[in-house]
């Protein structure tokens, strides 16, 4: 192959040399190698430019010629001739197997990619069972994957029309058995009669509402009256109010109280006195024995003196008269003693018997003493109880003996006690009873003023009304309240009505609304109206018959409503419908009726049945046709022979590390087996090692494609990402290659391959300048 650019874009007259074996062509990004290999696939083949992916930088086709030789012949591709018209090789072919564009060297993972290959290569008909599924999906109008009805437009929308129609159908059949347990068919009838009914119920209770107009100006007209009569009458009653009759009533109410507390108070006064003139009796006969007594208090002193001295005398002589009976014993007995030891001492001359003796005498002189003494107080004693009953009796008291002088004397003090508290008690109530005298006196006279100004007060109330009593004014204002209460009815009634009159004055008021009465028989010929004729409960039961005829007939007249647009729905959703490509012809409601819409259903459903059998029918018919499709596609594998040239080109290109390269065709796609016997996909796989398998594919591709007659590759730097390990053994199978006959050009802009690979395999290397210079010009170097 050899070519010549004249013109594509920024990119003319470039004509590097293409010979046998591996060319590189080198520049660096923007010298046009991209644009030169895009216009080499589009020269030699015009529909390359609709699959290129990415798609050309350039919109207009490019000018120029490539020579390319196929079984000993020559042919020139210039834009009119192509490579499909002189070779196996299509588009797609010619862009993902012979051609590495933009770095890329993966393969299209479409399964049709591949069946495409094999079509070219073996003698399969996936292709022709693929049309004939294609064709039987038309036909039942399925989908691709699940194989529904489906909705798209190609086919009239079919599901779309099936569910449509079938929802329909179904909807129509629940109405129609509404219908029948509704009876909806009847809906006009009623509601004919509905109206009818509901006019003459209005008219009715029109003559009624007149009626009651009539009579409520009859009623409010004789309010009227009565507020007007009443309103002149209360203006001379005017000064008669409650208000002063029950001051009126108070003041007799106080009056009779106070006559009745002046009466008692001249009772209870005349009471007080008796007792303040019985009080001062009794005080002076109690002051008269008081004094009495206390004119017997002196002597009665001297009789307690002389009890006193006397029990002093009693003490005494009680003593006196045992001390005399014993010394009068001890004297006589001592006397004989002292006789009697002084003779003996004399006759024995013995000193101890006279001392003796002598202690006799002294003994019996005391004891002598000791008895006058005594004698002495016995005497004193019966001399101060003569004088006790002497003082008692002259103190008045009639005593027998000295021991009824001390009760007696008791007695008197008690006595005189009493007396003085009697009087001290007696006194303290004269002048508490004088005090409340005084007091009631003075309320007295309280209150007779008091009774007074109540009289004048309540004789100037009636003087001021001018009525001679309290009944009398009573008889006033009973009948101003109740003329008050008949106006106040008549205005309540009237202000009910027509409200309150924007006025102050009762005849102000009585005008308005004597305007509002006229208007409110404007309407109404009240001469031609018999009042007498209104009911309120007929008025009440007409007003709510109509009330209810209305809602009856608003709720028919929805029904009727809701079933015209129900059958509305039905016929616009049936029209809506495209049964055209189905049954031959559209549809619609024909008649309004449950008949009409039973027959749509039927029609429906035959839509459904007809989308339905046509998609039944190409369901068993793709089944058949899948079966033979999977048989077909098990012939895929072949395209990659355990032997062939793919797995032994990636042994190589990876150093033996992977050893066979296979097609999964029920993945569709490419795996490759390890040394250990690992199966892996592309994806697991490092970027180089990705890179060198999808090469050593289009390798063994392009060979198949081929014959395995050598051909040509355009390589734009298919090993940018590999490493100097990588590189150097891609290009060693390049080297391979070109040693098997085939012509490569490289399109690089790695420094590497232009300044290490080049030299190492000894490669035609042509350097391209940058587009902004005026010329292109070529470098050759071997």
């Amino acid at each position: 192959m050899t070519a010549e650019i004249d013109r594509y874009g920024p990119l003319y007259d470039c004509r590097p040399p293409c010979e046998d074996g591996v060319a590189v062509l080198s520049g660096p990004n923007e010298a046009g190698k991209t644009l030169y290999l895009e216009a080499l696939l589009q020269l030699l083949e015009p529909e390359a430019s609709k699959v290129m992916d990415p798609a050309p930088r350039v919109s207009e086709a490019p000018t120029g010629r490539i020579i390319v030789e196929n079984g000993g012949d020559q042919y020139e591709c210039d834009g009119d001739t192509s490579l499909c018209d002189i070779s196996a090789i299509e588009p797609r072919h010619l862009q993902s197997v012979f051609v590495v564009q933009d770095n890329d060297l993966a393969l299209p993972s479409d399964q049709e990619y591949y069946t495409s290959l094999i079509e070219k290569l073996g003698d399969i008909h996936t292709t022709e069972i693929n049309a004939i599924q294609s064709e039987l999906k038309d036909r039942g109008r399925l989908t691709d994957a699940r194989l529904n009805i489906s909705s798209d437009q190609s086919y009239n929308h079919a599901g779309n029309v099936h569910d449509d129609a079938e929802a329909l159908a179904e909807d129509i059949r629940e109405y129609t058995a509404r219908i029948e347990e509704e009876s909806l068919d009847e809906l006009e009838a009623r509601r004919l009669r509905l109206k009818r009914q509901l006019r003459e119920s209005r008219d009715q209770l029109e003559t009624q509402k007149q009626a009651k107009t009539a009579a409520e100006y009859e009623r409010l007209s004789g309010q009227l009256e009565t507020y007007q009569s009443t309103s002149d009458r209360l203006t001379d009653l005017e000064s008669f109010d409650r208000d002063t009759l029950s001051e009126l009533r108070e003041l007799r109410n106080d009056l009779n109280r106070d006559r009745a507390d002046l009466e008692d108070l001249e009772s209870q006064i005349e009471s007080k006195e008796d007792e303040v003139e019985e009080i001062e009796a009794t005080l002076e006969d109690l002051e008269t024995n008081e004094t009495g007594l206390e004119r017997r208090e002196s002597a009665v002193d001297d009789a307690r003196t002389a009890l006193e001295t006397y029990r002093n005398h009693q003490n005494e002589a009680t003593g006196a008269e045992r001390r005399l009976t014993l010394t009068k014993y001890v004297t006589v007995a001592g006397l004989l003693a002292t006789g009697g030891t002084g003779v003996a001492g004399a006759i024995t001359g013995s000193l101890p018997a006279l001392g003796f003796g002598a202690v006799l005498l002294l003994t019996a002189i005391a004891s002598g003493v000791i008895y006058y003494q005594s004698s002495q107080r016995l005497t004193a004693f019966e001399t101060s109880r003569e004088a006790v009953l002497r003082t008692a009796r002259d103190a008045g008291f009639d005593v027998e003996s000295v021991e009824e002088v001390a009760p007696a004397i008791e007695s008197f003090d008690g006595q005189l006690s009493q007396v003085r508290d009697r009087v001290t008690r007696k006194d303290q109530q004269l002048q508490d009873a004088e005090g409340e005298l005084s007091d009631l006196r003075s309320e007295k006279s309280d209150l007779e003023s008091q009774i007074t100004d109540q009289e004048g007060r309540f004789e100037d109330l009636l003087e001021a009304a001018d009525v001679e009593s309290i009944d009398e004014y009573e008889e006033q204002v009973d009948a101003r309240e109740e003329l008050d209460s008949d106006r106040q009815t008549a205005k309540q009634s009237l202000v009910d009505r027509f409200g309150t009159p924007d006025a102050d004055d009762p005849d102000a008021k009585a005008t308005a609304w004597e305007q509002d009465l006229a208007e409110l028989v404007a309407d109404v010929e009240v001469d031609d109206v018999d009042a007498d004729t209104y009911d309120e409960s007929r008025l009440q039961e007409l007003e709510e018959k109509v009330e209810r005829l209305g809602e009856e007939l608003d709720d028919l007249q929805a029904q009727l409503t809701e079933h015209d647009d129900k059958m509305d729905g039905f016929d616009r959703r049936a029209r809506e419908l495209n049964t055209q490509p189905f049954i031959g012809r559209s549809l619609g409601l024909d008649s309004r009726s449950k008949d009409g819409l039973e027959m749509l259903a039927s029609d429906l459903d035959t839509v459904v049945d007809e989308i339905e059998e046509d998609a039944e029918l190409s369901r068993k018919a793709l089944d058949v046709f899948n079966r033979i499709e999977v048989q077909e596609e098990q012939k895929l594998a072949n395209l990659f022979d355990p032997d062939g040239p793919a797995s032994q080109t990636f042994e190589q290109v990876t150093g033996g590390r992977y050893t066979e390269v296979a097609y999964d065709a029920e993945e569709h796609e490419i795996v490759v087996e390890r040394r250990d016997g690992r199966i892996l996909t592309p994806e697991v796989l490092s970027q180089g090692t990705k890179d060198q398998l999808y090469f050593a594919t289009r390798v063994s591709l392009a060979q198949q494609l081929l014959g395995n007659e050598s051909g040509f590759l355009l390589l734009d730097d298919p090993f940018l990402a590999a490493d100097p390990e990588r590189l150097r053994q891609g290009f060693e199978t390049l080297q391979q290659l070109a040693d098997d006959g085939w012509q490569i050009l490289y399109l690089t802009a790695k420094q590497e391959v232009s300044e290490t690979m080049v030299n190492e395999y000894d490669l035609v290397h042509t350097q391209m300048e940058s587009l902004s210079s005026a010329t292109q010009s070529a470098d050759i170097s071997r």
